[in-house]
Order: structure tokens, then C-alpha cells, then sequence
């Protein structure tokens, strides 16, 4: 597949839409989980393992609306595209340990999540939040015909 130079701002509505409906659902999990649990530590052991598992899921699918995008107007300046990109890549290729990328320059004192390479990545639901609010506003300044 080509790059892409421009993203349609209906898709990228669209994609964040469908992210912050799968980011509610987390919620309305844990809260009905929790309303019929007891106060158990294995339920907030097992809330914290599926919170993980789940917004990690979540960032590989975040990069996979957009991962066509091209590289020349993403940048290597660790903004959030760069950050995405390399903690999707260390998901599926490195067991989730943040792997370096002689490409990109990614200060962990300037990035979203603050993660340095060698890093485990389990993410939290606020750290996706975070993550993917910078990922949408970068893709709708750098990739949308509304950019100036």
C-alpha cells in the first residue's frame, strides 16, 4: 500500500469515535466487575492484569488506523506518531519491551508515556488516554486537510 499523505477528517473522527468507545467499555467492565465482586485483592490483581493487556491491544490498534501514514510528514522528533509507532512495533516484535529505533529520537522526559528503551510497556488506562488524545491531535495537525 502507498503512504498516505492526507487522512479524510470523517475517518479520523470516525477511528477516535470507535477509541473512546472501546476506552468506555473498559470502564463499564471494571465498574460492573467491581459492583459484583467482593473487595478482593484477585479481582484487582485480575483488573489490573486486563487493564494492561487490553490499552497495550488498544495502542497496536491505534497505530493500525493510521499506519500508513508517511514517514516524511509523521517526523522523527518524538512527538506522539513517533511514540505510537515504536511502542506498537516493541509490542508485536520485542515481547513488549521498548526496543530502540535508530530512526526516531524519543526523549522518555519529553514523550507522553515517559518510557525508555528497555522499558516493559503495560499500560494504564489513563497513560492510553494520554497516548492516544496526543496520537488524534498530531494525526489531525500533520495528516487532515483542516492542517494550516
Amino acid at each position: 500500500m502507498l503512504e498516505m499523505k492526507a487522512y479524510d477528517p470523517d475517518y479520523v473522527a470516525s477511528c477516535r469515535a470507535r477509541d473512546e468507545s472501546q476506552v468506555g467499555v473498559f470502564h463499564e467492565v471494571v465498574m460492573a466487575a467491581r459492583s459484583h465482586g467482593d473487595d478482593g485483592s484477585d479481582l484487582e490483581s485480575a483488573v489490573d492484569s486486563l487493564e494492561s493487556e487490553y490499552f497495550n491491544n488498544m495502542l497496536i490498534v491505534l497505530e493500525g488506523y493510521f499506519v500508513y501514514r508517511m514517514r516524511e510528514l509523521e517526523g522523527t522528533d518524538g512527538n506522539a506518531l513517533n511514540e505510537v509507532r515504536l511502542i506498537a512495533a516493541s509490542l508485536l516484535k520485542n515481547g513488549g519491551t521498548v526496543m530502540e529505533d535508530p530512526e526516531l529520537t524519543l526523549d522518555p522526559a519529553r514523550s507522553v508515556l515517559g518510557l525508555a528503551v528497555g522499558d516493559s510497556v503495560q499500560l494504564t488506562a489513563q497513560q492510553y488516554r494520554s497516548v492516544s488524545d496526543a496520537f488524534f491531535r498530531q494525526i489531525e495537525r500533520r495528516f487532515t486537510d483542516t492542517r494550516s
